[in-house]
């Protein structure tokens, strides 16, 4: 029986990142594999991808650099993109070659269901990882809780990270196979970035410091001008006794500066400013941090992975990874970031070390689904 290509469907970076391990390992047997790029985040600038395959894409659907960076303005980018998309795609690679082979999407992104909804228009057989995650809550987070909610009603193959991944699924009757990876992929690719070299300056100046990591970069939160306020306020205080490293994503740099907060902090000598770091980097800047305050669903996961004491500036989150041992949800309540900050180190835990690659569960998989 002919044996198909695998087809990659990503749309973001943080979506790449966990996908990486698993490319690498199929790409380390010998199994083709294509990767489509909805466009969302230009995945051909990523130091990941470059590691991957020296930074190639076999379709881009559309340019990062057309999408405005707000809710409207991704909706849009949305439509214009879905709607070439399936020719798009048939013409790269074929209908006949398309229909009945594997498309594999991930996450929680806008991207992931535009996948998942394409690869059923074109007959495929759609393989969604890090499947049957749930907040419970359709408006939160908002729109991730959707977005896999409809991939999943798409999904025939769904990986999920641990048993209660695994029960979610169950409960809402997943058509198709479950299969329990156990972990979450990104702890093969935290494996893999300690094996990288540092290569941002600002990221070795800091590491063997003393420091602290503070992430705030979501709408709800910087919609929230008290929160905001009231956050930057604590992160002032606890940089008296180390330093305060803050991600400066657009969006936070932007709420800063508009609240007349930007300034003041660019000009505290106990603040370290970057701007988003790259992966790999980023992974280390964590791993040297005595604790981190972060609103990533991601760096949830990766904090929980490394023991590193880690608050989430969550109302709500989908993601059991640590709650109740190294992370602490702050669940609208700032007396929880007090709390954190005074007694962060009994929050502390030993590393996870997996039974288990979740990258070569899903390879071992997907390799037998490449027949018929």
């Amino acid at each position: 029986m002919q044996q198909r290509e695998l087809y990659f469907f990503i749309g973001t970076e943080a979506e790449l990142i966990k996908l990486f391990p698993v490319l690498r390992e199929l790409r380390a047997r010998g199994v083709p594999c294509r990767i489509v790029a909805s466009g969302q985040n230009d995945l051909k600038k990523s130091t990941v991808l470059r590691a991957l395959n020296g930074g190639q894409v076999d379709l881009e659907l559309s340019d990062e650099r057309s999408i405005r960076k707000t809710a409207a303005g991704l909706l849009q980018w949305y439509a214009a993109t879905w709607r070439g998309a399936a020719a798009r795609m048939e013409q790269a690679f074929g209908a006949a070659a398309l229909r009945g082979s594997v498309l594999v999407v991930h996450g929680d992104t806008v991207s992931t269901m535009m996948g998942a909804y394409l690869g059923a228009k074109l007959g495929m057989r759609v393989a969604h990882v890090e499947a049957g995650l749930r907040s419970h809550n359709w408006l939160n987070p908002f729109p991730e809780e959707i977005d896999r909610v409809l991939t999943s009603r798409k999904a025939v193959l769904h990986f999920a990270p641990g048993a209660q991944a695994v029960q979610n699924l169950q409960k809402a009757h997943a058509k198709g196979q479950v299969v329990d990876t156990v972990y979450n992929t990104i702890i093969d690719s935290l494996a893999w970035s300690r094996r990288e070299p540092c290569r941002d300056p600002a990221v070795q100046a800091l590491c063997g410091g003393d420091y602290f990591v503070f992430v705030m970069h979501r709408q709800e939160n910087l919609a929230n001008k008290k929160l905001v306020q009231a956050m930057v306020e604590r992160m002032t205080a606890q940089a008296q006794k180390r330093r305060c490293v803050l991600i400066l994503h657009k969006p936070t740099e932007v709420t800063l500066d508009q609240m007349g907060l930007l300034a003041p902090l660019r000009a505290n000598a106990q603040f370290t400013l970057l701007p988003r770091v790259e992966y790999f980097d980023f992974m280390k800047l964590l791993d040297g941090a005595a604790f981190v305050i972060t609103d990533g669903g991601s760096n949830q996961e990766e904090l929980a992975y490394m023991g590193k004491p880690c608050l989430i500036l969550r109302t709500h989150t989908e993601r059991q990874d640590g709650l109740g041992q190294n992370v602490v949800m702050y669940g609208g309540d700032l007396r929880a970031v007090d709390a954190f900050t005074a007694r962060y180190e009994t929050y502390r835990r030993a590393p996870v070390c997996p039974e288990q690659s979740p990258a070569k569960v899903i390879a071992d998989t997907l390799q037998a689904c490449r027949e018929g």
